[in-house]
């Protein structure tokens, strides 16, 4: 009950927080205009990312105010990267500007919460792989700033990073859920009550369209190192819970924002490019260049994302070593890209439009 009561606080602050902010966010010029890339009608108020960041820290506030947890230094990590967010969405940052700050982000949560990467299980079928020393503080960095950059990448299309970073926030309360881990369901909680407060006003549907916002940078990195927060706590030894699952499986629940992180990379070094370097060709650009509704792609894009979490529980669940259920994962991202280039011939079925695109 304290769980859900948190979450409800954080997600009407947050959607309080979004509504008072709009015409800050009109004064100050946080405003998100078509043009170039960014197809989406109208200019939208770049608000989301710091919305919820006021509601998570209320919700966190009211969740454990009589417990243990020290949330200051995750507190921390998410103001540092909504503030630098918030910069780049004004200002338009350099890659190599908020990158050192990606990693500081991640040394933080190293050092002050507990958040280590020390092992990633039996992935490649030559036993346990264990990171000690030095190589702990390499490890932590590049997956942390990996999901940061990730969520950063999905994020381009109404509801799209906010029903991505949902659906895993679940399914990882699932597993705190299922082990008896209190406090993570908890956090977990707060973080989709967040989430929820947003999506009232970026879910494409015609209902929010008035009040509609965009989360923009200092949004979709606060999800990214949320979740991966979130991973590490529940997949980690020693990093303040029980490891309920395996890193793997965590891949699994993250499987869509991995897809477009690693495809985006591959794809922009492939063709000579700058890997930093933004293009028009990540999923949800592909589904609405096909034709398809923002709607339509925002379903397709659920689904994917509640499928490969379901998948990845249910192969853990039924004992399946983690490097067969890698190279399974590895399976479906082939299948997955190779099917985005091919969208309209496999889903003919799915609405289309008449090139109405709320995409940026």
């Amino acid at each position: 009950m304290t769980s859900l009561w948190s979450a409800g606080v954080a997600g009407l602050i947050t959607a309080i927080a979004i509504v008072v902010l709009r015409p800050l966010a009109v004064t100050l010029d946080f405003i998100d205009r078509p043009g170039g890339r960014k197809t989406h009608n109208g200019e939208v108020p770049v608000i989301g990312g710091l919305a919820m960041f006021i509601g998570v820290v209320v919700g966190l506030g009211v969740l454990l105010y009589d417990a243990t947890t020290n949330v200051a230094p995750l507190n921390a990590a998410f103001g540092l990267l909504v503030v630098v967010g918030l910069f780049d969405d004004r200002f338009g940052l350099s890659p190599w500007i908020r990158l050192p700050v990606h990693a500081a982000v991640a040394l933080l949560l190293v050092e002050a919460a507990g958040c280590r990467v020390t092992t990633l299980g039996n992935a490649f079928a030559l036993g346990d792989i264990q990171f000690a020393g030095i190589w702990v503080y390499v490890a932590s960095v590049i997956l942390i700033a990996a999901a940061i950059n990730a969520f950063n990448m999905l994020d381009g299309m109404d509801g799209l990073a906010g029903t991505t970073a949902g659906v895993a926030i679940t399914a990882l309360g699932w597993v705190a859920w299922r082990d008896g881990d209190t406090q993570s369901l908890g956090i977990c909680a707060v973080l989709l009550g967040a989430i929820c407060g947003f999506l009232l006003f970026n879910v494409p549907m015609a209902q929010n369209r008035p009040l509609r916002c965009f989360m923009g940078d200092a949004g979709s990195t606060l999800l990214g190192v949320a979740v991966a927060w979130t991973m590490v706590r529940l997949t980690q030894p020693g990093s303040g819970a029980h490891p309920g699952i395996s890193p793997v499986t965590a891949l699994w629940i993250g499987g869509l924002p991995l897809f477009e992180l690693l495809w985006s990379f591959l794809r922009r070094v492939a063709r000579g490019g700058s890997p930093f370097v933004a293009d028009t060709e990540h999923f949800h650009h592909l589904v609405i260049r096909a034709g398809y509704s923002v709607r339509a792609a925002f379903i397709l894009f659920f689904v994917v994302a509640v499928a490969l979490a379901t998948a990845g529980l249910a192969l853990e669940s039924a004992g399946v070593p983690a490097y067969i259920s890698l190279l399974l994962l590895a399976c479906a991202g082939v299948i997955f890209v190779c099917s985005m280039y091919r969208i309209e011939k496999l889903l003919p079925w799915l609405p289309h439009q008449a090139r109405r695109t709320s995409v940026s």
